[in-house]
């Protein structure tokens, strides 16, 4: 009996560019096997905007379907676990982790995300993807005409505040300290009417994750029902660049059109290759991304 397994594909990361990836590649009759911590990064959030059919649905509900699509195909494998280390070898690679037992592959899909560096200020964690948000399509319609807030302090931060005033007209920029950004910004930032806040904040006063108050080092209290972020982002995991995938300034992995990361035989899919951080875009790219690995496993 062999001491490892033999895939095709070997998928890391288990939620929606991962399982859209590994769909295209079962249904290309390829072996596929999806290896996932179960610790997505929407774990927090109630429910997934902007994502056509399944608009509203919590995160863990539309994967949940997705697995039920996926375990119809009988060349379909899921493993919980985490891979702690990947060799490469001659025509592939070998895999190995906590979860499992050693996995040889042909070709890798890394799905493993991008990890959001929170400030350590009390209430900011738990209302992380509830009322503490990043991204408007995904959360600005429910968002209308509450007192808002946007939690930055770095360059870009006037372009940045008339995008997010577009959901929210009344807008409070929150620095945490001293202004970071230029004086043609907070120039402009004033000119719209968008206050800024430099005083640093100790805590977000919440219920469940849902903000009401943010409190100032100074003890004033200032309430508000949804502040967005611009938040510092690393990889999720560190075997991407451990394989020698390029990374760009940015902390994204550098990939091609169709997700090719430099290193032959490697894609990257999702919010870990790409400054878009929706679900749509998240199954669009793992659609294309095993659509065309297949394609050039035929060809080659």
């Amino acid at each position: 009996m062999e001491a490892f397994q033999k895939v095709d594909v070997a998928i890391i990361g288990g939620s929606f560019s991962g399982l859209s990836a590994a769909l295209s590649l079962v249904r290309s009759l390829r072996q596929v096997l999806v290896i996932d911590s179960e610790k997505p990064c929407n774990a927090n959030t109630p429910a997934s905007h902007n994502f056509i059919t399944h608009d509203g649905k919590p995160p863990g509900e539309i994967r949940a379907l997705a697995l039920k699509d996926l375990k119809q195909y009988s060349n379909f494998q899921l493993t919980i676990g985490e891979v702690e280390s990947i060799e490469t070898v001659d025509g592939g690679f070998i895999l190995q982790g906590n979860g499992f037992k050693e996995i040889h592959t042909d070709k890798i899909i890394f799905a493993t995300g991008l990890k959001d560096i929170l400030p350590d200020i009390p209430g900011f964690l738990p209302s992380w993807g509830k009322s503490v948000i990043h991204c408007p399509y995904c959360h600005g319609y429910e968002n209308i005409g509450k007192t808002t807030g946007l939690w930055m302090n770095e360059p870009g931060v006037f372009e940045h505040s008339k995008f997010i005033k577009h959901w929210s007209k009344e807008l409070t920029v929150y620095t945490n300290g001293p202004i970071q950004f230029s004086k043609e910004e907070e120039t402009g930032l004033e000119t719209e009417g968008i206050s800024i806040i430099t005083e640093v904040v100790n805590s977000l006063v919440h219920n469940e994750g849902v903000i009401s108050v943010i409190q100032l080092a100074s003890g004033k209290e200032i309430p508000i029902q949804a502040l967005y972020t611009r938040l510092p982002i690393v990889q999720n995991s560190k075997l991407p660049e451990q394989l020698g995938c390029k990374l760009l300034p940015s902390g994204h992995i550098e990939v091609t059109n169709f997700y090719e990361t430099s290193v032959p035989g490697v894609c990257a899919v999702g919010d870990m290759a790409s400054m878009f951080r929706s679900v749509a875009h998240a199954v669009h790219s793992g659609n294309i991304a095993g659509a065309m690995l297949n394609r050039s496993m035929i060809l080659s």
